[in-house]
């Protein structure tokens, strides 16, 4: 599996190598660790360090950070024999293993900007930096279980030698200083820290601390070696950056020129020599309208570009000193600035029909139409009230298909099926399926127990956010017993729950309650599960 795992990390790696200022790092150096085989909680063993190495690819993401993805081998060892510690010595332990990790680290390195200076070109620079990042140790510790006496270890030891010693995430962190030997290589030092989420780096664990993971640390020499993407215009932009390559600029465009220095590269300025504003374009604009002055009929105060700078409230291309309907949008200027929806002649204020083309001494309507819905009283079925013409003129308030005089909601969108009201949702069916298997009565009775009650109370809450539904009670039992007892236990339940729900404010007449008895089981009354799902009061909202 790891083989496999490094595979795509170089091969990812490689599809990166193309990038600007990317960069190669070497580094050689030394590994110990932190674990059950040191006599130190805090510090290692400098006696076991071991030869351990590194490659990174680093992508810069600006100038002070670095995506860093690479991987790094180290050896590993401990040995109990060596301890000043007695008790260490007479636990008798050690191991030895190698580790490979892959990881990816995020790098930042404050001063990198020094580099590359405003004036251009390059500086070699003595940088700092730090990181912190993640990565998968694959490992296999050889451990040797030696104790001076076995019988206080044997337990201890069967289960760590049992233990699955897996691939670990490890959270790498450290810094390092690097020297500039030049414009591609640089020389640094470089220490870290790899806490793992393991206790099996050295093959003990209840043998040993079982309580603490284990860590190692790697620290030596690195040789890197960075892309070279140049420059041209020295602006201190690199031009794979640089939005003008070829001319030098400023920070705040991007490296492009800003002659009047607005903010506005003189490439997207109308006016590169007068300062201005974003809005105008890069060219004055004394009333802050937006319009350049040079463009602008009436440059001393605010207005429209429909009306080339002065103020046209409606928008429809009139100012307003010339438009008799300033505030009305859309109006010909045949009619000085008043809409003409129909096109009729006569202004929509004066229109009665003013989406119907007519005549004036119908008021711009073709036919005598009272309520003014579009539709002549003559085939109006609702001539008072303004409608639709779907249904002959009748109102369908809330457009479902349904006029209101036949809609049981006239102001809520719904179906045929619920007489214009809305469907009863799923949520709400699971919500009544769910109060229906918490309501509980007590053994025989129609009393309903303290917690049931609490459970229908839920149904108030309900009603009061649903007014349109009514509430249908239906209490059933199993089959066990005389069906003429069944019966009276249904209805008294069914009941019960009615009259609880009145006590708690809900009217009467929202609701309705009826038992069925035995007559209507929803599994086979065959079982002692099945006559319990039997037993039940069911909650259902309709529309009357």
């Amino acid at each position: 599996m790891k083989y496999y795992l490094l595979m795509g990390t170089w091969l990812l790696v490689a599809g990166l190598t193309a990038q600007p200022r990317a960069e190669w790092s070497l580094s050689l150096g030394n590994a110990t660790y932190l674990g059950d085989l040191t006599t130190d909680d805090l510090l290692p063993n400098l006696d076991f360090t071991h030869p351990a190495a590194g490659l990174q690819f680093g992508l810069p993401l600006g100038y002070n950070w670095r995506w860093r993805i690479g991987v790094q081998y180290a050896e590993l060892s401990g040995d109990d024999a060596q301890s000043p510690v007695e008790v260490f010595r007479l636990r008798n332990f050690s191991f030895s293993s190698s580790i490979i990790e892959p990881n990816t680290t995020l790098l930042w390195e404050p001063f990198a900007r020094r580099r590359y200076p405003k004036a251009g070109g390059y500086k070699g620079i003595l940088s700092p930096y730090v990181f912190a990042g993640v990565g998968v140790a694959f490992f296999d510790p050889d451990t040797q279980y030696n104790p001076v006496h076995p019988t206080a270890y044997n337990s201890r030891i069967q289960k760590d030698k049992t233990a699955p010693k897996g691939p670990s995430l490890v959270i790498p962190m450290g810094g390092g200083l690097r020297f500039d030997m030049g414009k591609h290589l640089s020389l640094g030092v470089e220490a870290s820290a790899r806490k793992t989420f393991t206790d099996y780096l050295d093959g003990v664990s209840h043998a040993g601390l079982p309580d603490t993971k284990d860590w190692y640390l790697m620290g030596g020499v690195t040789l890197s070696y960075r892309l070279h993407v140049p420059d041209y215009d020295r602006d201190g932009f690199l031009d794979a950056d640089d939005k003008c390559p070829q001319q030098a600029g400023l920070d705040y465009t991007g490296g492009c020129p800003d002659s009047d220095g607005d903010g506005i590269p003189d490439a997207d300025d109308l006016c590169p020599y007068q300062a201005g504003k974003a809005d105008a374009q890069g060219c004055p604009d004394r009333d802050y309208d937006g319009i350049p002055d040079f463009t602008d009929r009436c440059p001393d105060y605010p207005g429209m570009a429909s009306a080339k700078g002065c103020l046209d409230t409606d928008g429809d291309g009139l100012a307003d000193d010339d438009d008799m309907c300033p505030y009305c949008h859309g109006g010909p200027n045949s009619l000085s600035g008043c809409p003409d929806a129909d096109a009729d002649g006569i202004e929509d204020a004066r229109d009665r029909c003013p989406n119907l083309p007519g005549t004036s001494e119908g008021h711009g309507c073709p036919f005598i139409d009272t309520d003014m819905d579009g539709i002549p009283d003559d085939a109006d079925d609702c001539p008072q009230v303004a409608g639709v013409a779907t249904f002959n003129g009748c109102p369908d308030t809330d457009a479902d298909g349904l006029p209101d005089a036949d809609d049981k909601c006239p102001t809520l969108p719904g179906t045929l099926a619920s007489k214009g009201c809305p469907e009863v949702s799923d949520a709400l069916k699971a919500l009544l399926a769910k109060i229906t298997q918490g309501v509980q009565f007590e053994t025989g009775s129609d009393r309903l127990t303290a917690q049931s009650m609490a459970v229908v109370d839920t149904l108030v809450h309900v009603l009061a956010a649903h007014p349109h539904y009514h509430l249908y009670i239906a209490g059933h039992t199993d089959n066990q017993g005389k069906a003429a007892s069944n019966l009276r236990l249904s209805k008294a339940r069914a009941l019960a729950c009615y009259n609880h729900l009145i006590e708690k404010g809900v009217a009467a007449d929202v609701m309705s309650h009826q038992g069925f008895g035995h007559t209507r089981p929803v599994v086979p009354n065959t079982t002692s599960a099945g006559r319990k799902q039997n037993r039940r009061v069911a909650f259902e909202l309709r529309v009357e």
